[in-house]
């Protein structure tokens, strides 16, 4: 650059400033000024069930014309064009330039915590145009709450909003607008909790007790990638099921191989229980309303009902041996009437009340034989209506 040039430059910089009052908006009493946005997504950063918020890191642009500001830098040292007015003249000045001359009280309504990046210096942008439009720029991450329905969890799908706002500027002196092409970088963007499934920008005015504003909202819908879940939890939930059926075609005799597969399952079924408890970390959550008891969501409903599914045949068991039991002990006291020991006298007497509401069983196979069909159909019902109902959802 020629050093005439450079030093008209300095000289319009200078010049603009003087007289300049930062705490006037552009066309102060006049029409409202209109605030152009747009964003870049430079990546989703985190997704808490637990806090209900989301972090993402982003590029806002902010776009307004100041005719405070228009200037004619370069104009007089064009050799071909001694009469341009300086109209498509572009600056590009450093972020800190943005101090000096009024910007926009943007503000996000539903925002956490944001900051802004400072390596290797602030992330900021501030360019000027020859016919005083300004375009300001920042690099920062935030986090935004997002209130979120967890009831379909996992087989669920957020809406997650970006609420832009001027903070002290009503309608009557700032009207911010999205631009043509207002968000750029969702394609690239990857989670790995979510699929972004699409986004949508919507403007409104918000009454609040100050006055009325303009907000501008941005909505990424996200549904939740399964996979995670299927491998971690519902397979372990059919296999636990699954295995509990295995028993009712052991001999009701097989004493050890009982044992052993009641063992098994109860390991599993404490190991699964845990998994889902981990996995569902939102019904230790803080807040009430996601608290176990008051939340169920579509992994609890699962997981609940197969582990109480996976306890039965314990249970059946128990009345199958109870029967076998109580065959043996009349088979052992035949034959002599009046000579049975005190204590089970004594025990059968208190329990006659019980023992009359239990039907007697002369065939003890009968219930495993009938356990063999009614417990894989009573599970795939179950699926079928869990499957049918949640994804129709």
């Amino acid at each position: 650059m020629k050093a005439g040039r450079l030093e008209n430059v300095t000289q319009t910089i200078s010049k603009i400033l003087q007289g300049y009052d930062i705490r006037l908006r552009p066309n102060f009493g006049g029409d409202p000024l209109h605030v152009g946005m747009d964003l870049t997504i430079a990546s989703f950063d985190a997704i808490s069930e637990v806090n209900m918020d989301y972090t993402i890191t982003m590029y806002l642009n902010q776009y307004w014309r100041d005719e405070r500001l228009a200037f004619n830098a370069f104009g007089p040292y064009y050799d071909d064009d001694a009469d341009d007015d300086g109209v498509n003249d572009v600056l590009t000045l450093s972020g800190d330039f943005a101090e000096k001359i009024w910007v926009p009280d943007t503000f996000f309504a539903n925002d956490k915590n944001s900051f802004l990046h400072d390596v290797t210096e602030r992330n900021k942008l501030v360019r000027l145009g020859g016919d005083g439009s300004v375009t300001y720029g920042m690099r920062f991450t935030t986090t935004l709450a997002c209130m979120m329905d967890l009831h379909y969890y996992p087989l669920d799908s957020q809406n997650c909003t970006v609420e832009i706002e001027s903070y002290g500027y009503t309608v009557s002196d700032v009207v911010m607008y999205w631009k043509p092409t207002p968000v750029r970088g969702v394609e690239d963007a990857k989670l790995p909790q979510f699929t972004i499934i699409g986004y949508e920008t919507n403007d409104r005015k918000e009454r609040l007790a100050t006055g009325v504003y303009q907000r501008l909202s941005l909505s990424f819908k996200l549904q939740r990638n399964i996979g995670y879940f299927v491998f971690q939890t519902y397979l372990p939930s059919i296999l636990i099921v699954m295995l509990s059926w295995v028993s009712f075609w052991i001999n009701h005799e097989a004493t050890s191989a009982r044992v052993a597969l009641g063992k098994a399952d109860k390991s599993e079924t404490c190991s699964a229980t845990e998994d889902i408890i981990e996995l569902q970390d939102v019904r230790m959550s803080p807040i009430p309303s996601l608290r176990k008891g008051n939340y169920n969501s579509t992994l609890g409903s699962l997981g609940a009902d197969s582990l109480d599914l996976a306890k039965f045949p314990p249970s059946f068991r128990i009345a199958r041996n109870y029967g076998t039991t109580s065959n043996r002990s009349n088979l052992r006291y035949r034959g002599q009437r009046g000579q049975k020991p005190r204590v089970l006298h004594a025990l059968k007497k208190g329990a006659t009340a019980i023992k009359a509401t239990i039907p007697k069983i002369k065939d003890v196979n009968i219930i495993d034989k009938y356990s063999r069909m009614v417990f894989p159909v009573s599970f795939l019902a179950f699926n079928l209506g869990y499957w049918l109902f949640y994804i129709l959802e």
